[in-house]
C-alpha cells in the first residue's frame, strides 16, 4: 500500500491546477521541508473550511498528489508555497504523527483523459476565461491556460465553484469529465453563478 503525507485544506486542487497555500503549523512546515529536501510530493485533501486541521479524523475519499512549484517566506515569517496537482488518489486510511502531521494510505485513482472543446461546451471555456479576467489572483497561476481542453476547463471550474464537498467529490470520482461538462452547462444557465464567485 502506498503512503503519503497529507495536507488538509479548504479547497480542492485537481491535476494541472495550481494553488498558493500559506503554511503555518509546525507539522506542515516539517512536511514541506522534507518534500523540498527529498523532491518528494505530498497530497492535498479537502476539508470543510470550518474544520480545524488539528481535529481532522477523516478526509473525503479523493485527494490529489501535488508538487511544490515555488515557495517563499512572507513578511510575517510564514511560509507560502505554490503547488500543482499531479494525480488523483483514493484514500484508504489516515494516521496522525506525534505533531499532528497526517499520513494517508492510498491507491491511485484515474486522471481524466483530455476532451477537446467543441461547439457544445465552448461556453465553459469562454465563461472561465471571463471569470479569470475578473480574478487575477487565480489567472496569474496559469501563464498558459489550456482553454482548448474541456477536461482542464472542468477541473478549474470544480476547484473554484462554491458547491458542497460531497457534490464535488461525486463529480471528481467519475472516470471522465463528461458528467461534469453536463453539470456545468446546466449550472451556467444560472446567470447569478459568475457574480457569486467574484
Amino acid at each position: 500500500m502506498n503512503t503519503v503525507a497529507l495536507l488538509p485544506h479548504g479547497e480542492h486542487l485537481l491535476p494541472q491546477g495550481r494553488l498558493t497555500v500559506v503554511i503555518s503549523r509546525s507539522c506542515d512546515i516539517r512536511m514541506v521541508t522534507e518534500a523540498i529536501a527529498d523532491s518528494a510530493p505530498f497530497a492535498l485533501g479537502m476539508i470543510d473550511s470550518n474544520t480545524q486541521p488539528e481535529i481532522v479524523t477523516n478526509i473525503p475519499a479523493i485527494a490529489t498528489i501535488v508538487a511544490i512549484k515555488d515557495f517563499n517566506m512572507e513578511n510575517s515569517g510564514l511560509l507560502e508555497i505554490t503547488i500543482e496537482g499531479i494525480d488523483k488518489i483514493s484514500i484508504s486510511s489516515l494516521s496522525m504523527a506525534y505533531d499532528n502531521l497526517l499520513t494517508a494510505t492510498y491507491e491511485h485513482h484515474y486522471n481524466w483523459p483530455s476532451i477537446e472543446i467543441d461547439m457544445t461546451n465552448q461556453i465553459l471555456a469562454d465563461k472561465l476565461k471571463l471569470l479569470f479576467l475578473s480574478m487575477p489572483e487565480i489567472s496569474q497561476r496559469y501563464p498558459q491556460p489550456n482553454y482548448q481542453d474541456a477536461t482542464w476547463v472542468c477541473q478549474r471550474w470544480l476547484e473554484i465553484l462554491p458547491i458542497e464537498i460531497k457534490q464535488k467529490q461525486a463529480l471528481i470520482y467519475q472516470p471522465t469529465a463528461d458528467i461534469t461538462i453536463n453539470f456545468l452547462l446546466q449550472l451556467l444557465q444560472d446567470h447569478n453563478l459568475i457574480n457569486s464567485l467574484k
